[in-house]
């Protein structure tokens, strides 16, 4: 049993002292009842943090209030993606190396149901309705070189209801919009960008060049922004026509790889992995307004809710560097454990979580403080992806 916020606070408004209005008079509360209302007062602000490892193939479930791990849910091998529907009660495990997604219940902590799906499952995206998950894979269909999978799944029923086809051999990353009708595709093998009709399942290819890695799109909807690893170069994309209307070089031989947008959709932040910089561009101009040092082999980026702070991780380096956005410098540079992978800023713009790719650990940076907060251990080895339960 678990008290909402709004009961919680309810029962401590009277614990506190309220007048009766009939009687004008005061009363108290027994001191069980007031810790009871507290502690659960605690447990509805309180999340859990869901880890897949990829060599330990399971999924480590974190209380986000103590930083220890609750338990593990073993999942199919070599799980590389997380992805939660929107009430947060079902997550979907992408197993890359045996050819599944495993469905977890979030509050039972349990595996539910394993789906066979197209060889090497990657990225996974959940529509805004919680009905469909679109699943990319980072090769071909078997027995054809040509094409590559996209497979959409009821998470109602956990079945395959259709496979879609687009160019090439491997998919890195898709995008659904915010109305949940088309999904954006970046086609890491084919100079295109790959939109698929929701609805009717109809594909669009949108001519871009050189091979796209990751996605992201503006808070109102209108453009899709990509990086495109081998041309050093971010595409904008107008969703309404779903056309190219603007190719952005970040410098040479940068290769851009991460991509987020402020939330007031002013500037999109763009890590140049071989280059170890962020480049940082204006959406009115559609040019590169500022390059930041950042550590090497740079490759994800998260902007804080407020806009105030972006953190990328530097791979190579071993450390998380945090950006001022209002003066586009670093203003701390922060070490985590071994290879830094995902990062994931809580809701409250509290605390960032930074998986260590190839250790053992989950790194815990304080975000006002911008200091290393504690250490996560057990996690799972190699943990790589993280995302929030409820």
């Amino acid at each position: 049993m678990r008290l909402s916020g709004s009961v919680a606070k309810i029962v401590l408004d009277h614990v506190i002292r309220r007048p009766n209005a009939l009687t004008m008079k005061t009363y108290r509360l027994p001191l069980q009842l007031i810790i009871f209302a507290f502690a659960f007062a605690s447990s509805a602000l309180a999340q859990s943090l869901f880890c897949p490892s990829r060599l330990s193939n399971d999924v480590a479930v974190i209380d986000t209030s103590t930083n220890q791990v609750i338990t593990h849910i073993p999942v199919g091998t070599f799980p590389i993606r997380i992805e939660m529907t929107p009430n947060r009660l079902k997550a979907f495990i992408s197993n890359e190396h045996s050819n599944s997604i495993s469905v977890l219940d979030t509050v039972a902590r349990t595996n539910i149901a394993t789906i066979p799906v197209d060889p090497r499952p990657g990225e996974i995206a959940v529509t805004p309705d919680g009905g469909r998950l679109f699943v990319v894979h980072q090769t071909n269909v078997p027995g054809d070189q040509r094409h590559c999978p996209v497979d959409v799944i009821d998470t109602a029923t956990n079945l395959v209801i259709t496979t879609l086809l687009i160019s090439g051999d491997s998919a890195k990353d898709i995008l659904i919009t915010p109305d949940g009708r088309f999904a954006y595709i970046a086609n890491a093998s084919f100079p295109e960008v790959d939109v698929i009709d929701t609805t009717t399942y109809q594909l669009t290819i949108i001519p871009t060049g050189g091979r796209s890695r990751r996605l992201c799109i503006s808070p109102a909807g209108d453009r899709v922004y990509t990086t495109n690893y081998h041309d050093n170069v971010v595409f904008a994309i107008d969703t309404a026509t779903q056309q190219l209307i603007a190719t952005i070089p970040v410098g040479l031989n940068a290769h851009p790889m991460g991509i987020a947008i402020t939330p007031n959709g002013e500037e999109v932040y763009v890590t140049n992995q071989h280059a170890g910089t962020v480049s940082v561009i204006d959406t009115t101009t559609l040019t590169v307004i500022a390059t930041i040092p950042t550590g090497a082999h740079c490759q994800r980026v998260v902007i804080t809710r407020d806009g105030t702070k972006a953190f990328v991780q530097n791979g190579w380096s071993d450390t998380v560097s945090a950006i001022d956005t209002a003066t586009h410098t670093v203003s701390a540079t922060l070490p985590t454990g071994t290879h830094p992978w995902t990062i994931l800023a809580s809701p409250d713009d509290m605390t960032l979580y930074v998986c260590n790719g190839t250790d053992t650990t989950i790194t815990v940076i304080d975000i006002p403080s911008l200091t290393v907060s504690d250490t996560i251990a057990g996690v799972g080895s190699h943990p790589f992806d993280l995302d929030f339960g409820p």
